[in-house]
């Protein structure tokens, strides 16, 4: 609990003992008190009763007066502090197999799984501070890999079919991972797929009635679903859902070959409570932002792509606190897939990686970052 808020619980306690006193009869209305059940009589018997009960309440509204200037000096020293900025210092730097594109990165219980869209195939690395590779899982299956992300409700790792319209589960067989099966079919293209706070499957759908839906990690029922207002505009790109049980989604439109996104937070019921309109002073929110949630500052992380930059906003209000940008081929170039380990504290930033940039290959790698 925090300062202020314990401050103001303490106020609002002594607020009520203040009322209490206030409210308890004068002398002259002493011969009309009535009496408790247990015969008792109610208030003070005698002047100097009263004279300590007078003081008392005298004494009360003295601490509520000092409590009420430690509260704006609270805030007024929260007010000068800012917004609190993320720290990142960069831990560790791995790659998908040579020559891919990076399209998922998902936590385990001990190990990391890191997707690649052209060689269909995970790369599994150790959960240490070495990040040893340990094995390639085949995907062939697969048309085209998008999404990943990995529940610990079930065990499972999910994969987004974007080409085939699917969901398949990957799942532990004969003591390997390698179990590969549809989990979820007939599902629009989607970008990605998000877990939600209880650990089952958010989905922004595409169809013409653009839906929010959540599925049942194991079963693949649908247990929630949503019509998005009809005042969010274009398409659902990616949403997720707060611990605070809203929506936040990201969604973009394209007019006269223009592109624009959006940030848009909406209750379960499809009310919206805030809305970040994609401008960023003179410049604009890019393409396919991808959201990842910092539970631990009630941070929203923004992969901005194609403007090489990740944002961050205020989950709470969709204010935008900071700008993550070192541009260039080094930290922070093109990063799609953003992941944070709220137990370790660190942030997993996939980059976008196209087959040849300068005639060469270029790779998705993935960067390990501490967060402070």
């Amino acid at each position: 609990m925090s300062g202020t808020l314990c401050l103001q619980v303490a106020l609002v306690w002594l607020l009520c003992a203040t009322c209490c006193v206030d409210s308890q009869p004068t002398i002259a209305d002493q011969g009309q008190c009535s009496k408790s059940d247990d015969g008792d009589e109610d208030g003070p018997k005698t002047n100097d009763d009263y004279q300590r009960l007078q003081k008392a309440l005298h004494d009360e509204r003295k601490r509520v007066e000092s409590l009420q200037a430690m509260m704006r000096d609270a805030d007024k020293k929260k007010s000068s502090e800012g917004p609190r900025n993320l720290s990142v210092a960069l831990l560790k730097r791995l790659s998908p197999a040579s020559n891919d594109s990076g399209r998922g990165v998902a936590i385990g219980r001990n190990e990391i799984y890191v997707m690649g869209e052209f060689t269909k195939t995970i790369r599994v690395f150790r959960d240490d501070a070495g990040f040893e590779q340990l094995r390639d899982i085949s995907i062939s299956r697969v048309n085209q890999p998008y999404g990943l992300i990995y529940s610990n409700k079930t065990d499972w790792l999910y994969i987004a079919d974007y080409r085939d319209r699917c969901i398949w589960k990957l799942e532990t067989a004969n003591g390997k991972m390698d179990n590969l099966t549809v989990w979820l079919d007939n599902v629009t293209p989607m970008c990605t797929m998000s877990l939600t706070p209880d650990g089952n499957i958010l989905l922004a759908q595409q169809r013409s009635s653009h839906r929010l839906e959540i599925y049942d990690s194991t079963s693949a029922e649908l247990i929630f679903s949503l019509r998005l207002p009809a005042t969010l505009l274009g398409s659902p790109q990616h949403s997720v859902q707060t611990p605070w049980g809203t929506f936040i989604v990201s969604h973009y439109k394209k007019e006269n070959n223009h592109e624009q996104s959006f940030i848009t937070e909406i209750t379960s019921g499809g009310k919206i409570v805030n809305h970040f309109n994609s401008r960023i002073g003179d410049d604009e929110l890019g393409w396919l932002p991808f959201l990842c949630l910092d539970l631990t500052r009630e941070l929203l992380l923004v992969a901005d792509v194609w403007k090489q930059r990740i944002i961050v906003f205020d989950a709470r209000t969709l204010t935008m606190t900071q700008l993550l940008t070192l541009g260039g081929r080094g930290l922070m170039d093109r990063p799609f897939r953003l992941l944070i380990d709220e137990g370790k504290q660190r942030l997993f930033s996939q980059h976008w990686a196209t087959r040849k940039i300068d005639n060469a290959w270029k790779d998705g790698r993935l960067d390990v970052y501490q967060l402070s």
